[in-house]
């Protein structure tokens, strides 16, 4: 390895000592021990989420823009009732201005169009597409825009990725509505995303979990039937919805992770786009490996938006491959997707990173799909992912540079704020 670009990327991380300490890490008490043959993962997945697995869904893996786009705005298409949209990025350009038109076209219809954008991530979201929406007669909501009433909750974002159509069909994920989400990871600059595309009675859980930020953000509460269809048997799949409350040590994305690892009794295989482990979670992972279970990593690799949290992921390489745990990094293009898969019997995909800020600040969404065809399918793709992946090894790790290992100790220091 080469120290390229390491005096530029320490400056950088001066300044952020500096500018990031306004928040701090909730501890955590409380780790949840399912390795007893008789624990119930699913009643303690329920406890997590708050949510109880339903059957009678179907569960669609999508991959990358150039299936994932085409997929909503056929959703969107085929609305008749209703459209709930939330994202915390939305960015002016060509797929956000196709997404604005089809919009706008279903409220033209009658269809109630809802958005909830991230007042930060959304920045960029762009005066035409406002104006486009809102004359068509659709609301654009900005959740939490920065002012002096907001100031005490600025860290407290919505990072969800969801849309739900009719209360039928939901889209879950890591997909952001930006240009560099197009495609299909074939290039540097793009982006490695995964969504669900679920149909059945679990829609009804996004469309509530939805119903629960519009209330946040508006104090407008969304309880019309309508908007609560009584889905019927759409296929197999069972599903369960895990939406987040940021704030307190037991949050939902935390405990759903905890829950997961600490169930796997055969094998672990993790996709995340940013990875920043607490000492729970660290150990989570080792303990698992501990149990006989194989874990796999699949993390960023050079190309990513983020330096500083891949270099403070990064510090927990050598007590992970230490232990036993395999790690990947992607090299195609920018990873992007939040996935995992346990015992290859199911599987979760979502906007929740391995990052304090997912598992305590963010507000987030993930389903999980058990179902072992839904899950083989996952699989797939994860040793697709591999083929272009770089694994580090214990021996790599230990020979790289002293440069490298600073800015990871460095970057570590502020691990709670990632």
């Amino acid at each position: 390895m080469r120290n390229r670009n390491l005096r530029p990327a320490l400056s950088v991380a001066i300044a952020f000592v500096f500018l990031a300490g306004c928040t701090s890490s909730l501890r955590l008490r409380y780790r949840p021990t399912l390795t007893s043959p008789r624990a119930d993962p699913l009643a303690a997945f329920t406890i997590a989420s708050g949510n109880e697995p339903v059957s009678g869904n179907t569960a669609r893996l999508l991959e990358n823009g150039d299936q994932i786009f085409p997929a909503m705005l056929e959703a969107i298409a085929s609305a008749q009732s209703s459209i709930h949209f939330e994202s915390y990025i939305y960015r002016d350009g060509k797929i956000a201005r196709e997404m604005a038109a089809a919009l706008a076209e279903r409220a033209r219809a009658g269809v109630s169009v809802r958005l909830l954008l991230d007042a930060i991530g959304s920045v960029g979201f762009g005066a035409e597409n406002e104006k486009l929406l809102e004359e068509a007669g659709a609301s654009v909501v900005f959740f939490r825009p920065l002012s002096m009433k907001t100031l005490r909750k600025i860290h407290l974002r919505t990072h969800r990725k969801v849309l739900v159509v009719d209360g039928r069909i939901g889209f879950v994920g890591g997909v952001c509505i930006a240009d560099e989400w197009m495609g299909d990871a074939d290039g540097p600059d793009r982006w490695r995303e995964t969504v669900v595309r679920v149909e059945g009675p679990v829609a009804r859980q996004l469309q509530a979990a939805f119903g629960r930020a519009w209330l946040e953000a508006t104090d407008e509460l969304l309880a019309g039937r309508a908007l609560y269809p009584t889905n019927g048997h759409a296929g197999e799949a069972v599903c369960q919805v895990m939406d987040s409350t940021p704030g307190f040590d037991s949050n939902p994305a935390r405990l759903s992770f905890l829950v997961a690892v600490g169930s796997a009794t055969k094998s672990i295989d993790l996709t995340s786009a940013y990875f920043v482990l607490d000492r729970t979670a660290r150990r989570a992972l080792v303990d698992a490996v501990k149990r006989g279970v194989r874990v796999r990593l699949l993390l960023q690799g050079p190309h990513t938006d983020h330096a500083i949290v891949r270099y403070a992921g990064r510090n927990d390489y050598s007590s992970l491959l230490e232990a036993g745990v395999e790690i990947w990094e992607y090299q195609k293009a920018r990873l992007h997707a939040k996935t995992m898969v346990v015992d290859g019997t199911w599987g979760s995909v979502g906007s929740t990173n391995v990052t304090n800020r997912s598992f305590t600040w963010n507000y987030e969404s993930n389903v999980h799909v058990f179902d072992r065809e839904f899950a083989g399918s996952m699989l797939e793709t994860f040793e697709k992912d591999l083929a272009h992946s770089h694994r580090i090894t214990l021996e790599e790790w230990k020979d790289r540079g002293l440069g490298y290992r600073i800015l990871e100790w460095f970057y570590a220091i502020l691990g709670s704020q990632y």
